[in-house]
């Protein structure tokens, strides 16, 4: 579980501005877009204008529609603080979160299309090189460590996010708990990696005809919309088997819980419906 900054990924497009609030970055999603794009590819005024339209309309539509769904899952994690409940029931809550990323995807991919269809060869060009000058970048960082170093960074950040949720130290108990999950977990990065750039091939050999094909528009709501035609089997199996642990380690966290700890927990959940609640009022 991550602050709402990180909850809250609004757009694949977009990222929160490191030292901004949520409320900040949401409200403002229009003029920040424009520092991202910048860096992919450089729009004409019209163009521009029409990507801008794309993000101020889709968070206008997403925090009418979508955060008072996002509010309702908070309310519902936050229950299952004080109640029963198992490894399905759990795992569902996720599940289901998952698709409020997808039903967004569903909404701006048709003005997504509109807009790759006002850029000329040469902009498509660019901006096909830049996602690959970030995937090469993101290899090239993660291969500057070893194995283990990114196994303790990673349990290091795990110890570190719960002792923020609970709001105190850790038990002794807690910290063998999430090291033994956290060692237990499939690393999945290389997959990840392989399934980005398969996509980014797929987007390269349509971006990259001088012409575009009659399906231009159906082939790229593919790319846009269909991710799991481009994650590898063992990727998809991997990745539910780190949701089963990652929900596992809750279950057997939850029983640990100090009343103070249990407390602070609530306090966080509280933060974060209201952070919501008042994005959602802004």
């Amino acid at each position: 579980m991550k602050k709402l900054s990180k909850y809250l990924i609004v757009f694949s497009l977009l990222f929160t501005v490191a030292g901004c609030s949520p409320s900040f970055t949401y409200n403002n999603l229009g003029w920040l877009s424009g520092f991202w794009i910048d860096d992919y590819v450089d729009l004409n005024s019209d163009q521009a204008d029409k990507f801008e339209h794309i993000v101020k309309s889709s968070r206008d539509w997403h925090r009418e529609t979508q955060l008072p769904l996002y509010k309702r899952d908070l309310e519902s994690l936050k229950t299952m603080l004080d109640k029963q409940v198992d490894l399905n029931e759990l795992k569902a809550h996720f599940v289901q979160a998952k698709q409020h990323w997808q039903t967004l995807v569903d909404k701006i991919e048709p003005e997504l299309i509109d807009l790759a269809n006002a850029l000329s060869y040469e902009q498509r060009v660019e901006f096909v090189a830049a996602l690959q000058e970030n995937i090469n970048d993101e290899y090239q960082e993660h291969e500057e460590k070893t194995p283990e170093q990114h196994r303790k960074e990673r349990l290091e950040e795990n110890l570190e996010n719960y002792k923020e949720w609970f709001g105190t130290k850790l038990s002794s108990q807690q910290k063998t708990l999430i090291e033994n999950s956290s060692n237990t977990r499939v690393s999945t990065f290389l997959l990840w990696m392989q399934y980005k750039q398969k996509r980014l091939d797929t987007l390269k050999a349509l971006f990259m005809q001088k012409q575009k094909p009659a399906d231009f528009d159906s082939q790229l709501a593919v790319i846009i919309n269909d991710r799991f035609a481009f994650m590898s089997d063992e990727l998809v199996a991997a990745d539910d088997k780190n949701l089963d642990n990652y929900v596992n380690l809750l279950l057997e966290l939850k029983p640990t819980l100090t009343d103070k700890q249990r407390r602070n927990v609530r306090d966080e959940f509280d933060d974060l419906i209201e952070e919501v609640s008042d994005l959602i009022n802004d």
